[in-house]
């Protein structure tokens, strides 16, 4: 097993490793390397749908699809690009260009529930010729290389986060079941990491406004702060290749999908592993 560091601030590739017959000291590996890097890249794994929730699960509880109109598989796994459950492709107006565009757009996955996402493990099915990278972005180094001013500015800082604000026409995918499920929520702008007691930001476009401020001028802040927040050296640039695995820290870093010709086909399929916390909205998986 080996593990290769980006040159960014974050990121690094595992190889020499089968994600399907792992024992219990590879495992720890992977958990210390991934609370390091924030980003780890297994080339070319070819997981299947139950070994990518096997491999998923070292990490805690799944989370559940948010609506089933998109569902084709197990309940744990999204599909991300805009090939539709009958292979034909979303090319336009459908609900996953509307995702995709979302997507493109930085942020954390999750954020806009009480219990956030801990991890996405994000496998690749079928590629575009071009285009379609994902990139990440290393929130904590972003915190660090603020000054002690703006530190102390934004210490205790509370942030809405909101599903219905930043997925817009998506939303009218969901039920209103699953529309209630999801009321507007709140967190820290300086999230402590529950394993390594690093502080990051924590925003991107789930994140509607400021508690106790004015609304525009508390989301141009933010909008500001994640600009300067994703700039060499804390970007890394993944391009995929077929069977490739990726798994993130959601709790510390952030990403966006780049778009890809919109007339091919791009597939992969993503697991959300859940922050500890109660079962409050019937989301998690076992």
């Amino acid at each position: 097993m080996k593990i290769v560091p980006a040159r960014a601030t974050l990121g690094a590739t595992v190889t020499d490793l089968d994600l399907g017959q792992l024992n219990e000291r590879e495992s720890a590996r992977i958990i210390d390397a991934w609370h390091r890097y924030g980003v780890l890249v297994f080339p070319r794994q070819y997981l299947d749908d139950e070994g990518h929730i096997a491999f998923s699960r070292l990490f805690g509880k799944l989370e559940r699809l948010l609506t089933t109109a998109i569902e084709d598989s197990r309940p744990e796994i999204f599909r991300v690009g805009n090939v539709r459950p009958d292979g034909t492709i979303d090319e336009t107006d459908g609900a996953y260009t509307a995702l995709n565009k979302g997507n493109q757009n930085w942020h954390t996955d999750s954020s806009y529930k009480r219990i956030t996402s801990k991890a996405s493990a994000l496998r690749a099915k079928t590629l575009p010729t071009s285009g379609g990278e994902t990139q990440f972005a290393d929130m904590r180094a972003a915190y660090e290389a603020l000054d002690d001013e703006l530190k102390a500015k934004i210490e205790n800082k509370m942030v809405v986060h909101d599903f219905a604000y930043s997925h817009g026409q998506a939303v009218d995918l969901m039920t209103r079941v699953e529309q209630e499920a999801l009321p507007p929520v709140q967190h820290r702008l300086v999230r402590v990491h529950e394993a390594t007691g690093k502080r990051a930001l924590f925003a991107g476009r789930h994140a509607s406004h400021i508690v106790g401020e004015a609304v525009e001028p508390g989301r141009r802040f933010l909008a500001d702060l994640t600009e300067a927040a994703c700039q060499a050296p804390r970007i890394y640039t993944h391009e995929w290749q077929e069977g490739d695995l990726v798994i993130w820290d959601n709790r510390c870093v952030l990403h966006r999908g780049l778009a890809w010709p919109p007339n091919e086909p791009r597939l992969l399929f993503r697991t959300t592993v859940a922050c500890e916390g109660p079962n409050h909205e019937g989301l998690l998986g076992d």
